[in-house]
């Protein structure tokens, strides 16, 4: 089952690089795509907040906001290259998320939610008004692509569609490689016991402020990779691409998704970035048939979209033992 899994790990990395080549005249497609990747990024830093550890942020954009101000900035007037910059970003976004995690992880459940919403609206006034920095309300345009990068005889230029889409590529699978490691990892599984039960986990020796102080760090400075991603791939920084509104729908993605599934954050960016894009098509109704998505998944998938794949693939396991074990219990669907 394992190797299965791997196989089709594998098929869809290499069916996902292989899009711009086989839709070389589709650079609208192209571009959602690389939209949808650059969301898909501080998605997975707060599925790593909220799936693993249970701590709901509602301001994560301004994190993300933090490391694109940081890359632009960097880019623009030092004239760093985007790997140094991205790294900066995550490094100030991180940090970032070091001072308000100090004060605000000593919160619990809705009081540390709200806190998070604050933040979000500070951090949001200050890249609004700082205009000395932040350039304000008009941001910072001009953003420079990457330069192109040589390999031998082969020149990938990031200014193309094709390039860009390569590169928000290998940066979503490689915080994605992140996600997997820490969530195997003896702090991962202190995480979810934390997430499961604070006290329970404090008696089994459990640093819960310690933990939780980590995973919000980590996830900030994931959110920091994807600001820069995003800043340099629309080439403008401005406050509307972290505000409030931005913040909800990084929550609606990891939602929708399922959180604590490390694809969840991926199929979620999907539904509610490239979807609403690809149905432009029929653009009267396309409101209208997410809309009706939206409510789908609100009804029956309260885990998300992979939560209910899951719970019906158990219970086709338990319906199969059934059927193989004499007295076993086969699942009922319960009525009304």
């Amino acid at each position: 089952m394992r190797s299965l899994k791997l196989l089709a790990l594998v098929a869809t990395i290499i069916v996902a690089a292989l899009i711009p080549v086989l839709l070389p005249d589709q650079p609208y497609i192209v571009n959602t795509l690389t939209l949808t990747l650059c969301a898909i990024i501080p998605a997975i830093g707060l599925n790593l907040l909220y799936g693993q550890a249970g701590l709901l942020s509602l301001g994560h954009m301004a994190f993300t906001g933090v490391g694109g101000y940081t890359a632009a900035l960097l880019m623009k007037n030092a004239g760093w290259a985007l790997p140094e910059a991205m790294l900066a970003a995550a490094i100030v976004a991180g940090f970032v998320g070091l001072l308000v995690g100090i004060p605000c992880l000593r919160l619990r459940s809705h009081f540390f939610v709200i806190v998070t919403l604050g933040v979000g609206m500070i951090l949001y006034t200050f890249f609004n008004n700082l205009d000395g920095i932040t350039g304000g309300a008009q941001g910072l345009p001009g953003v420079p692509r990457p330069r192109p990068l040589s390999i031998g005889d082969l020149t990938i230029e990031f200014r193309t569609p094709r390039g860009f889409y390569w590169l928000a590529l290998l940066t979503m699978l490689g915080t994605l490689f992140v996600q997997w490691l820490i969530a195997r990892s003896p702090f991962g599984f202190s995480l979810a016991a934390i997430r499961q039960d604070e006290t329970m986990a404090a008696s089994r020796g459990v640093d819960v402020f310690a933990h939780k102080l980590a995973v919000f760090v980590i996830s900030s400075a994931i959110a920091g990779v994807g600001g820069a991603l995003s800043v340099t791939f629309l080439r403008v920084a401005a406050p509307t691409m972290f505000d409030l509104h931005a913040s909800m729908n990084v929550v609606a993605i990891v939602l929708v998704g399922g959180p604590g599934y490390l694809a969840g954050p991926i199929l979620g960016a999907f539904i509610f970035i490239a979807l609403p894009e690809f149905l432009r098509v029929a653009a009267e109704f396309r409101l209208i048939v997410f809309g009706f998505v939206l409510v789908f998944i609100a009804l029956f998938a309260n885990r998300g979209l992979l939560g209910l794949a899951d719970s019906f693939w158990s219970r086709m396991k338990r319906d199969r033992m059934a059927d193989e074990v004499p007295g076993a219990t086969r699942t009922v669907k319960s009525e009304g």
